[in-house]
């Protein structure tokens, strides 16, 4: 499963580092930049405002949001997978090449099956259903990376209120004496821990969320549009 994480969260970056003719946009180091400044502002922004944990309101809401859009996510997928499994049968149309050898004369004749002439026009439409695709690949992606993400969190939330550690405080501790700790103090430290990173991986997935869930957007529309514009 790591495998195929690692993949999807690499397809990723690709698409959006490049644009939809394979031309570089930013840099990588730029966008993992980005990531990092993002990532300083959310831990900020749990010190800050939530280190007593969410309020009650918001994980009610936040849960079902997050499991709608699972649904919806995981039905928008076949749209992209029919785009894409459409357009690949368009590309293997064009030109085959044959060769008949006749045994009598010794020579080989070669035979040019064309389906359709290919001009200028021609090679406009070839590139608009290249565009085509790779909008649909854009689509699969920051989709699958949204359900990724909108999975994870869930089941974060989930697992806090299952325990009833939401309201824990990780900052409300003090030190003290290496003699005197007991395990009482160990599993404290280790809920804090585990409180804290859930905390700011639920304000950072939420970010991210959104801006998958535009960036799929996008790409959807840019595939009914091109569709739109080759009838």
């Amino acid at each position: 499963m790591i495998k195929y994480l690692t993949s999807l969260f690499c397809k990723v970056v690709h698409y959006e580092t490049t644009d939809v003719n394979g031309k570089t946009t930013r840099s990588k180091r730029c966008l993992c930049f980005s990531r990092l400044l993002y990532l300083v502002i959310t831990v900020i922004c749990h010190v800050l405002f939530f280190k007593d944990g969410f309020p009650e309101s918001f994980i009610n809401i936040y849960a079902n949001i997050l499991a709608i859009l699972i649904g919806l996510l995981s039905a928008s997928m076949l749209f992209g997978f029919e785009s894409i499994y459409n357009n690949n049968k368009k590309e293997i149309e064009g030109k085959y090449e044959i060769s008949i050898n006749e045994e009598q004369e010794g020579k080989e004749r070669i035979y040019i099956v064309n389906n359709e002439a290919l001009d200028s026009n021609n090679s406009r439409d070839n590139a608009s259903v290249t565009q085509q695709n790779n909008y649909a690949n854009q689509f699969v992606c920051f989709t699958g990376y949204n359900i990724v993400l909108c999975t994870i969190t869930l089941f974060l939330i989930l697992f806090v209120s299952l325990f009833e550690i939401d309201a824990y405080d990780p900052y409300n501790t003090f030190f003290v004496d290496i003699k005197s700790v007991r395990w009482e103090h160990i599993l404290n430290f280790t809920i804090g821990m585990f409180v804290s990173i859930q905390r700011i991986f639920v304000l950072y997935a939420m970010g991210l969320i959104v801006k998958y869930s535009l960036f799929a957007t996008t790409s959807l529309v840019h595939v009914m549009t091109t569709k739109m514009k080759n009838k």
